[in-house]
């Protein structure tokens, strides 16, 4: 969400759309590699694209030009994917949580189930 003062990344879905970020945080955790979200999860449509990048010395949510990329290790993109399979359980009707590795610079990651509704985050013209 754009802001002055608090930047977040903020990704939205339901059960389904967190079990695929999930399913493509926990591949790159076994091989990690680039990957754009758009090509791994189908039914996320970004309006700015997201990437997942292996790192070893910067982490965390960076912007990259018109982009994001997300700079994580193995360790750290597992353990996200656990944290995202909570949200996405059949039990789970809402909720979120917010991942940050602790990086200096780095832009907060907010997934989300539920808490919107389509009036608050569609703007009315």
């Amino acid at each position: 969400m754009p802001s002055d003062f608090n930047p977040m990344f903020l990704i939205l879905g339901d059960g389904a759309d967190l079990a695929a970020l999930s399913a493509t945080l926990r591949r790159f955790a076994v091989q990690p590699k680039k990957i754009s979200l758009t090509e791994q999860a189908g039914t996320f449509q970004p309006r700015t694209p997201l990437t997942i990048v292996p790192a070893d010395r910067e982490f965390g949510l960076r912007a990259s030009g018109q982009d994001f990329a997300w700079h994580l290790n193995q360790w750290q993109a597992q353990n996200i994917a656990e944290r995202v399979d909570v949200l996405a359980s059949p039990e789970a009707r809402s909720g979120s949580d917010i991942f940050e590795i602790g990086s200096e610079g780095e832009i907060p990651v907010k997934v989300s189930r539920g808490e919107y509704t389509d009036d608050f985050l569609i703007s009315k013209r």
